[in-house]
């Protein structure tokens, strides 16, 4: 073989390395933006069944107020704040499907981790609003079934207990806010990362930590 057909033959074979390197990079990016877009499929689909529960409860509340709006007491008052309860499970969870929904997983991975942001601050939201306020739901859930199922009014022996109970829920929830309010304003980034984690759960977690590895991978 020939000095030029021996440069030519090695040139060829070069081409077909990068080709075929070339080949496995895009394959490892696909693979690793599908596990992207699997860890956060969990999320959407969590989201379809608060959406049904919220309907549950909206519908709850519906028939609780409907039944009890001659008397205006407790049990009205339940109905009406569970209606209201189960249409913010609605909503926050359509928002936070059609924010999934809006994402390009093939696109830039910047544009995917603003997206990602966006989810995470709906969920955060969502935990506060749905989750953090069952400190003091429980109460209006609790007389409003008693309602629903016996026909029992429990506020009516002792209006003042409930509302102390109501009180202390309120206080409870106030002093949630303000110690995480207090770790961002002073800078106690793990406190609350850890809020933040309790409000939006693990999948997110994870759809970052599949994210942080793809930005790794292409940037090296």
């Amino acid at each position: 073989m020939e000095l030029d057909d021996l440069k030519q033959a090695f040139a060829r074979l070069d081409r077909r390395l990068e080709e075929q390197n070339a080949v496995n990079v895009a394959q490892v990016r696909r693979d690793a933006r599908n596990r992207l877009q699997d860890s956060i499929r969990p999320l959407g689909r969590a989201q379809t069944w608060q959406i049904v529960a919220g309907a549950a409860t909206a519908f709850i509340g519906v028939a609780v107020w409907h039944g009890t709006r001659d008397t205006m007491g407790g049990p009205f008052v339940s109905g009406v704040i569970l209606h209201l309860y189960g249409i913010a499970m609605i909503i926050f969870g359509a928002v936070t499907k059609a924010l999934i929904g809006a994402i390009d997983w093939a696109g830039p991975v910047l544009g995917i981790q603003r997206r990602l942001a966006r989810v995470r601050k709906a969920q955060v939201l969502a935990g506060i609003v749905i989750g953090l306020s069952w400190c003091v739901l429980w109460i209006p859930a609790m007389i409003a079934l008693f309602q629903l199922l016996f026909g029992i009014d429990i506020v009516a022996p002792s209006p003042s207990t409930w509302l102390w109970l109501s009180a202390g829920g309120v206080a409870l929830m106030g002093a949630v806010g303000l110690f995480q309010y207090w770790a961002r304003a002073t800078g106690r980034t793990a406190i609350a990362a850890a809020f933040d984690s309790a409000f939006t759960g693990e999948h997110l977690g994870r759809a970052q930590a599949e994210l942080d590895a793809i930005q790794r991978f292409e940037r090296d």
